[in-house]
């Protein structure tokens, strides 16, 4: 009896994946590799203020909400995704999806369950996808003065920027393990919940660096775009699902026609589907309410973020440019509405149609050229103790410490030759007007 029962159990397997479909159907158990690093020596601040302590006892659940004292102490970390991959299967050009969570830039993690990251991930893996969670530099400045709890735009800025960064570089990172991963190139697609949807948007639209906030460059310098992991890849993704996401300016959309899903509510106080600043009840957004702020001494929270333009403005603008896109606004939703009557399950399914539906199309390779800027001037001389410049005159340069701090500075010409004796061992970033940053490393 035992053997009958295996064979039908084994038939009704069967027969439950037969006419399944890659992408579109449940196919695979699935396999995770947890913590993988995609970039290193990433610069990140430091200095955790009381309040985010203050802040993680008030939300209890073991979330911890990321504050900081200054925007100048600063440490290198690691990055790290989770790659979920579909077991068993031998499929060498499968369509990639980078998960990115939400969480105010404050809190969340790769592996939230309450923000679904862990359900996407395994669901996508389940149907062929090969599916990344990716960590990204959380935490904002915030300062407590006469019990009113401050975060400042342009420090807001500088957290979003550091994101925008990061998923750039998971972007490139995953790219270049392509042949290793079994995916192909062509076909990274991006999923983002709330400040993740604002990365996938701002990943999908900002591509040129006269589109940075200025921000971005002030002291400390945050470095380029490009600055952290690795290179020669495109960093942008081939699409985007952007769940009640929105931009920091609807001019950087351009000519980039690359697919996008807009998910959002129209009744949206946390990212509003119009236009309007983010995050004003940030406390409910992360879960506090202001009976449990006046016990920790918070009389009122000032959130003084840059005004963001939600899916409506996007959607607006790709229509005036006719650009193909789809979009699910539901009127009268909030933020993350998933558990309201049931819309958790038609999201997903507007999601899983979606990039099902672009695994039908050929490959996007439109925004996926690496850009053809001409070879950089800089040559570094051996154990990179010195550097040079194959042309120019009287180039500006500036080496910086991974805390942002200049440590050098000066000008150099052609046939000129600049020495690092005086600084310790270390990492180090060399400017020089008209290149691209260089990273490199002292071992003296």
């Amino acid at each position: 009896m035992k053997g009958l029962s295996a064979i039908l159990a084994l038939g009704l397997a069967v027969s439950a994946s037969y006419g399944a479909e890659r992408y579109k159907d449940r196919m695979f158990d699935v396999d995770v590799e947890s913590d993988v690093v995609y970039a290193t020596d990433v610069n990140h601040l430091s200095l955790l203020s009381p309040l985010s302590t203050m802040m993680t006892q008030l939300m209890g659940q073991g979330r911890t909400v990321y504050l900081y004292e200054s925007e100048t102490d600063m440490a290198p970390i690691d990055l790290h995704m989770d790659i979920y991959t579909p077991k068993g299967d031998t499929e060498k050009k499968r369509a990639a999806v980078l998960v990115m969570h939400g969480g105010a830039f404050a809190a969340g993690s790769k592996d939230d369950m309450e923000q679904q990251s862990v359900t996407y991930c395994d669901s996508l893996a389940a149907r062929g996808f090969v599916a990344i969670a990716v960590q990204y530099r959380l935490g904002i400045t915030a300062t407590l003065e006469e019990k009113v709890l401050t975060i400042d735009s342009l420090n807001f800025s500088r957290t979003v920027y550091r994101g925008i960064q990061d998923v750039r570089a998971a972007v490139r990172y995953v790219r270049s393990k392509a042949s290793d991963l079994g995916i192909d190139k062509d076909r990274v697609y991006l999923l983002g919940n709330s400040a993740g949807a604002i990365l996938a948007l701002e990943n999908i639209y900002m591509d040129k660096p006269s589109e940075v906030p200025a921000v971005a460059h002030d002291a400390p310098d945050l470095g380029e775009l490009d600055i952290y992991g690795v290179q020669g890849e495109s960093s942008q993704a081939n699409a985007a699902v952007a769940l009640w996401g929105g931009v920091h300016d609807p001019s950087i959309i351009g000519e980039t026609a690359s697919p996008v899903l807009l998910v959002h509510g129209t009744a949206d106080s946390t990212v509003l589907f119009k236009t309007g600043r983010p995050l004003g009840n940030l406390a409910n957004t992360l879960g506090v309410n202001m009976m449990m702020l006046k016990l920790a001494g918070i009389n009122s929270i000032s959130i003084n973020t840059p005004t963001l333009y939600g899916s409506f403005v996007v959607d607006s603008v790709l229509k005036a440019k006719d650009v193909e896109h789809e979009t699910y606004f539901v009127d009268d939703m909030p933020h993350e509405f998933y558990d309201e009557d049931g819309y958790g399950v038609k999201v997903r399914e507007k999601v899983f149609s979606f990039l099902y539906g672009l695994t039908q199309k050929p490959a996007s390779t439109k925004v996926l050229a690496v850009a053809t800027a001409r070879p950089s001037q800089v040559r570094m001389g051996e154990g990179n103790m010195n550097f040079t410049v194959a042309s120019g005159s009287n180039l500006p340069y500036a080496v910086m410490d991974l805390r942002g701090r200049t440590v050098m500075s000066g000008r150099v010409s052609q046939g000129e030759v600049v020495g690092f004796e005086t600084l310790e061992r270390g990492v180090y970033v060399l400017r020089v007007k008209g290149e691209r940053p260089l990273r490199f490393g002292l071992a003296k």
